[in-house]
């Protein structure tokens, strides 16, 4: 434990580096916790939380339930509170990292220290940008990572109870969790989905504690404004689309279609099918690998960010695959080996913020036009996908 103590020092060292060499973000300013933490004020005095034309642009736009979750960091002033969210946040980097571990690795106690300090090492560099993002900005994407391994984790311990509320709680953050759904299905886990079910209906309503009556009105504005965002996103050619549908769109003639054609829309189901078919054989090849749990959550968790419009932040649920294919590294063939180190140098390259202000705008520009988080992770999930198919892993 000392030497994996060490590693982190050295990790938020790196990450504090990052922030002194940053040239026009102004520091580090939690503007988006600064969100969260007004939201958890107004929950516990049962004020309105959605103030769209009051707040602008850093306006809640979460459930009235994630709310709850801030009132603790709301009793204590906005500058103070911001030092604790970091805190918290710089801790979840090391608890992230010790449970994927835990998942892929479970002996890694007993490893060369020098060895695993270097797979931690590359693994905070590729994910490095995005870590210092959730620092930088206070929000939550790392949060969910955390409650998804630790899902994954308690998925092979058996805590079927504990597991479910963790992931019935990571719904009402953001709904990328409802991707494990058909895994749970597909493994007859039924337990676990039932929990599940009994967990959302109850963290449903508990917004009902401060608001009475009145926190069904609350949720069915969340679940309107969830609506209308995600309507304002389904043009394919929207900038800063990087879900794999998008980006498929872009690098072929399928973006000419009008919105809300019959070819479009085959042009979607198409691509999903393909991706829930991929899915099915990852999982459906290793039922008869043990501990397959690590890849398949690996897999599931990378696809999250392609199947859903979001911010880039959010591909930093590529962790679990990174960390594997790294501690695994000697298993793959020579062109995987290639693919992989690809990969990460895609998701993990954007140090736009570390240029000067020009250098920096224009890099992040050609980044973000051409979908290198995409690609990165399509070559991550490729690799993945190959030390499934050989039943090594």
């Amino acid at each position: 434990m000392i030497g994996f103590a060490a590693i982190f020092a050295f990790m938020l060292a790196g990450l504090l580096l990052m922030e002194f060499t940053n040239r026009y973000n102004g520091g580090i300013w939690l503007r988006d916790f600064q969100v969260f933490h007004r939201a958890g004020g107004r929950v516990l005095s049962g004020e309105e939380l959605f103030r769209p034309v009051r707040d602008g642009y850093y306006s809640y736009k979460y459930s009235p339930t994630a709310a709850i979750l801030f009132i603790p960091f709301s009793l204590i002033p906005f500058e103070a509170a911001e030092v604790v969210y970091w805190l918290f946040v710089s801790g979840l980097v090391l608890v992230g990292l010790y449970l994927s571990l835990m998942l892929i690795y479970p002996e890694f106690r007993s490893a060369d220290p020098a060895r695993l300090g270097f797979l931690l090492a590359i693994t905070v560099m590729t994910l490095g940008v995005h870590i210092w993002s959730e620092l930088t900005l206070g929000q939550v994407n790392y949060l969910l990572l955390v409650m998804y391994i630790a899902i994954a984790w308690l998925f092979t311990q058996s805590k079927p109870a504990l597991l479910a509320f963790i992931w019935a709680l990571s719904i009402f953050i953001k709904p990328f969790g409802l991707i494990l759904l058909p895994y749970f299905v597909f493994k007859k886990r039924y337990r676990e989905i039932g929990y599940f079910f009994g967990f959302s209906a109850l963290l449903f309503i508990s917004p009902a504690v401060f608001y009475g009556g009145h926190f069904l009105d609350l949720q069915r504005s969340w679940i309107s404004a969830m609506t209308l965002e995600l309507g304002n996103k389904a043009d394919l050619l929207q900038p800063g689309n990087h879900t794999l549908v998008a980006v498929l769109a872009q690098y072929s003639h399928v973006g000419i279609f009008e919105p809300g054609s019959v070819y479009l829309i085959v042009y979607k189901t198409m691509v999903l099918l393909l991706v829930g078919l991929l899915a099915f054989l990852v999982v459906r090849r290793g039922s008869g690998i043990q501990h397959a749990e690590a890849l398949d959550f690996a897999f599931i968790l990378a696809l999250a960010p392609l199947l859903s419009y979001t911010s880039n932040n959010a591909f930093v649920l590529a962790e679990l695959g990174i960390i594997l294919l790294l501690f695994n590294f000697g298993k793959l063939k020579a062109w995987e080996k290639v693919m992989a180190a690809c990969g990460c140098l895609l998701i993990g390259g954007n140090f736009y913020n570390q240029l000067p202000y020009e250098w920096g705008e224009r890099f992040f520009a050609f980044y973000d036009s051409i979908s290198l988080l995409t690609i990165g992770t399509i070559l991550l999930l490729i690799t993945i996908f190959m030390l499934r198919w050989r039943e090594t892993l």
